[in-house]
């Protein structure tokens, strides 16, 4: 099944790639349409067409045969299409992209060329002018005699004469020479061209088809001049334009001294017509990026790989009353397997995994991962995973009020008592997990105290420790710790007070009562009666 990936997710290598096969589909169709080659290269993709029908339906026997059936087909058309094979290696070599146009003409060579050719036009004789550029047009040619000549208008006039027995066939001109006449040249096998078009013609199209070549066409039936390149074929009005397009091809451009990089993009720029690009054969160039893109999602997209990722864990819809208590796993190992096309853009981020712990309580519990637990892009499946289990602990969150203890130590000076201690706050609450809320045994004011170094009244402001040290940080790190003092009464002696002889006779209760009145009326003394 082919993968619906979208076409902005894919990479820029993707694009890149599918853009050179654009480009090859739609240099085959130009350089191959209208010719028999064309229609073979149609059929060959019509069985691929069909043989990827077949495999994508299921139909293995029908695949199986047509896959047997284009590999020998492909090897019968190397030897079949050798020619034409050989012709595209020769137009796509860096040679021939790089080497500059043409052989150094000299600019009077090609205007006595373009006076002869109108005149042969006139005396209706016809003529066959060809131009080697880029590539080596020896193997291209048959027969032919050999001159190594001067170009003047009077040999070409002889050479083309009804009389010649070399007028029927080609003259190769290189450089300032006519290196040989009477060349038979391959002809054009493209369909539908017009009936005006002569042997000549075709034969000039067939050369320029398969070399880099310019070739000048003389109609001996209507007497027209046609200049042909690249395959095409043109009709020259007057010298003028013939003598332009002959300069513009073939003299040298006379340029300033560059570095070798700016030879060479001048050297493609000059081949790259940008109007054609732009305006011409806009379907076929969009029909090529379709198949294209078609291809790339049929057989590059289609092709499975594995790759492994290390994908972050996330918990889900855990309950807010609890917590994990121990290290929690966060990330996991996954291999994952899917067509190519969806493994090469794939990401770490696009690989979830999620745990569900809704149903979580408090203590130890297995956490099992599975293939449900994984959330991939469409198309793509899981072959392995790391670790399948492991063991979590989950607490209860609670809040616990502690009455806060003060620590004193040291006595207080002599005379001073301590008469109250108010803590601010007096408690206070710790959320946390509840096992270890419940190890807390008090909390108390740090550092302690020291008595010894109050001398008033005051207020000291204290941080908090608990016991047993945990690892727990504070609502309100701070507290204060009221101390209030007070001097101490220390009570007076009694003074004795003399006794009289007249209080010898009395009891000791009596003199207890007498020294009581005596302290209560101010030292007067009070005549007691005398004990019988």
């Amino acid at each position: 099944m082919i993968n619906p990936i979208s076409l902005l997710s894919l990479n820029w290598q993707s694009y890149f790639d599918i853009l050179i096969v654009a480009i090859l589909i739609y240099s085959l169709y130009v350089w191959g349409r209208g010719t028999r080659a064309f229609q073979i290269l149609v059929g060959l993709g019509g069985l691929g067409l069909l043989y990827g029908i077949s495999s994508w339906s299921g139909l293995f026997l029908t695949s199986w045969l047509l896959q047997y059936l284009l590999g020998i087909i492909l090897l019968l058309a190397i030897v079949i299409f050798q020619p034409e094979i050989r012709q595209l290696l020769e137009k796509v070599s860096p040679l021939a992209i790089i080497r500059l146009k043409g052989g150094p003409v000299p600019r009077a060579i090609l205007t006595e060329i373009a006076e002869v050719s109108f005149f042969l036009a006139d005396q209706r004789i016809g003529g066959l002018l060809v131009f080697p550029r880029a590539t080596p047009i020896s193997d291209a040619i048959q027969d032919g005699i050999q001159l190594d000549s001067l170009v003047t208008q009077e040999l070409l006039v002889s050479i083309f004469q009804k009389s010649s027995p070399m007028h029927d066939g080609a003259v190769i001109i290189e450089k300032n020479r006519m290196t040989k006449a009477g060349c038979y040249l391959p002809l054009s096998t493209r369909e539908g061209l017009p009936p005006k078009y002569g042997t000549r013609h075709r034969a000039a199209l067939g050369i320029s088809e398969h070399r880099d070549t310019l070739c000048v066409v003389i109609s001996e039936e209507r007497g027209v001049v046609s200049l042909t390149r690249s395959g095409e074929i043109e009709t020259m009005t007057g010298e003028d334009q013939l003598r332009q397009n002959l300069e513009s091809a073939l003299l040298p451009r006379i340029r300033a001294k560059s570095s070798i990089k700016e030879w060479v993009v001048q050297a493609i720029t000059s081949r790259l017509n940008y109007r054609e690009l732009m305006h011409k054969n806009l379907v076929a160039k969009f029909m090529a990026l379709g198949l294209s893109f078609l291809l790339w999602f049929v057989l590059v997209g289609q092709q499975w790989s594995e790759i492994s990722l290390t994908a972050v864990l996330e918990y889900q819809n855990m309950p807010a009353n609890m917590d994990i208590v121990s290290n929690p796993v966060n990330e996991i190992q996954v291999r994952v397997r899917g067509p190519r096309g969806s493994i090469s853009i794939l990401t770490p981020d696009q690989v979830r995994v999620m745990i569900n712990l809704n149903n979580v309580v408090p203590g130890s519990q297995t956490i099992d991962l599975t293939e449900d637990n994984l959330r991939l892009p469409f198309g793509v499946e899981t072959t392995f995973i790391e670790p399948r289990s492991w063991t979590m602990e989950f607490d209860r969150l609670i809040t616990r009020r502690l009455i806060i203890d003060y620590d004193l130590i040291g006595e207080l000076a002599e005379g001073l008592e301590l008469t109250d201690v108010v803590v601010d706050p007096p408690s206070i609450e710790f959320p946390g997990r509840e096992n270890e809320l419940k190890q807390i045994k008090q909390v108390i004011t740090t550092p302690p105290i020291d008595l010894s170094q109050i001398t008033d009244s005051q207020i000291i402001r204290r941080n908090l420790k608990i016991i047993p040290s945990l690892p727990y940080r504070f609502p309100t790190p701070e507290v204060m710790v009221s101390l209030s003092l007070m001097e101490r009464v220390i009570p007076e002696e009694d003074s004795e007070q003399p006794v009289s002889e007249n209080d010898e006779g009395l009891s000791s209760s009596d003199a207890s009562t007498l020294v009581g009145l005596v302290n209560r009326e101010g030292g007067v003394a009070v005549n007691l009666p005398e004990n019988p």
